[in-house]
């Protein structure tokens, strides 16, 4: 989704789900919605404005990836594997779990996700006007893609999580199952539980998977909708499921690893063991991950979020991936090189991930679909120059997690689904634990949301 090969239409949707202002369908004549979504043109730019709308840094231009370190992170200098270090007050709200309902970052990813949903879902309301049945299965396709893409980070960071085994009836998000227009209607709506947001994404990426082309350029395919599908399963604890669509992703997408684990990173364009990224350029989005993660001289603000000793010990040696980082010799600090070039992709979704996701549901399955946990370990740690294994459990599983895809935000996301632990006390002696369902782990319903829906219900420790 280069920039200089879209039509620059951005959706000018609501800032919030109901807010009172009319939605604009806004593109360079300004002409009038009606008109807009009357031809097959003019849904066709929606849906290029829907992935635009995706490359904004208070969402996946990489801002969404940083909440998960800064909500993951433990609070002991001696003991956090990474240290927030920014000026930002609303994100350090995060990484000290002390998050206002006012905290504007989090009203702007909020309203971000649902500009999403909302565009995605104005093309799937108006899809008639496209004529081309090939064409029109796969925008509805990329849509849904979109629009569970939107809908699971919600979920993950606004709702409790969710519990294996269980009926998730606790409070997730709003759900909007069609485009708004307009908005001089009380549109007050509660929100839905987690298990039916669940349903919404699980079905959502079903179809796309079904709906898109096997290759779609820069765009959402098949195997992007399985991929997350997979992502979205292990999240469940649905490991059957999780297992079967990363395995399919492996086999049959064509998608490899790249040949060093540098080589996965700081690109412009896509390169193999890229499942999903999204495209950032100077004419367009914000590559927040290198805002944040990096030095002055690599763009970044001088390494906001910095490495800590602890996490570089979880390395075996040799292990390149234990020296891909550098030292900021503006202030010392230890950053990552994982996003030096700010105008590279924000990678979402890489191969990698898919093997990690096999080897740990095959494991916990009991089953060798694809390959053996073991020897997918292998695959990765080999990549790496790490030595390789000679057997395998679930904690190496997780650990290999964190020294493959540390700061790709995966930390929250991990400790919620596996009931583990936070000591936020500031020397480690555990006397300030959080669990993984702690109401500080989940941000609030922000204000203006809930000055202006009259139904919905705040998170607990949040006000009413």
């Amino acid at each position: 989704m280069k920039a200089n090969k879209l039509i620059l239409l951005i959706i000018s949707a609501v800032f919030f789900t109901s807010c009172e202002d009319e939605l604009k369908l806004d593109p360079t004549q300004r002409e009038d919605t009606s008109i807009t979504l009357s031809t097959e043109a003019g849904v066709t730019n929606v849906l290029v404005g829907t992935y635009a709308l995706t490359a904004y840094g208070n969402a996946y231009g990489g801002r969404i990836l940083l909440y998960a370190d800064l909500l993951g992170v433990s609070g002991s200098l001696s003991t956090t594997d990474f240290r927030w270090r920014g000026t930002f007050g609303e994100l350090r709200q995060m990484y000290l779990k002390q998050m206002l309902a006012d905290n504007v970052i989090i009203e702007g990813t909020y309203a971000r996700c649902y500009e999403i949903i909302n565009a995605a879902n104005t093309v799937i309301d108006n899809i008639d006007k496209v004529k081309d049945p090939d064409r029109k299965a796969v925008m509805i396709g990329e849509a849904n893609f979109l629009r569970s893409l939107a809908y699971f980070d919600l979920v993950r960071f606004f709702a409790k999580p969710y519990v294996s085994g269980q009926v998730n009836n606790q409070l997730g998000v709003v759900i909007r199952p069609n485009a708004i227009y307009n908005f001089n209607t009380d549109l007050s709506k509660e929100r839905s539980s987690v298990e039916e947001v669940y349903k919404v994404i699980v079905d959502g990426l079903n179809l796309a998977y079904t709906n898109l082309p096997e290759e779609n350029s820069f765009y959402a395919d098949k195997y992007a909708a399985q991929a997350l599908l997979a992502r979205v399963y292990l999240q469940q604890g649905n490991y059957a499921g999780a297992r079967d669509a990363a395995n399919d992703v492996i086999e049959n997408s064509g998608h490899k690893l790249s040949t060093t684990y540098a080589a996965a990173f700081n690109h412009d364009t896509d390169q193999a063991e890229d499942v999903f990224s999204i495209q950032i350029t100077k004419q367009t989005g914000i590559n927040d991950a290198n805002t944040f993660y990096e030095s002055e001289d690599n763009g970044g603000r001088g390494g906001d979020f910095s490495i800590r000793d602890a996490y570089l010990e979880k390395f075996s040696d040799p292990d390149d991936r234990a020296n891909f980082n550098y030292e900021n010799e503006a202030n010392g600090r230890i950053l990552t090189s994982k996003y030096t070039d700010q105008f590279a992709n924000v990678g979402l979704i890489r191969l990698a991930e898919m093997y990690l996701i096999r080897a740990e549901s095959n494991l916990r399955s009991g089953t060798v679909i694809g390959n053996t946990p073991l020897d997918d370990i292998n695959i990765i740690r080999e990549r790496a120059n790490a030595d390789d294994l000679s057997a395998v459990t679930i904690d190496d599983i997780l650990l290999e997690r964190e020294l493959e895809l540390g700061m790709e935000g995966f930390l929250i996301h991990d400790i919620r689904r596996t009931h583990r632990s936070i000591d936020i006390s500031t020397d480690g002696d555990g006397s300030d634990i959080l669990l993984y369902d702690s109401d500080k782990l989940v941000f609030p319903i922000p204000l203006k949301e809930t000055d202006a829906n009259k139904k919905i219900t705040q998170n607990p420790g949040y006000g009413s």
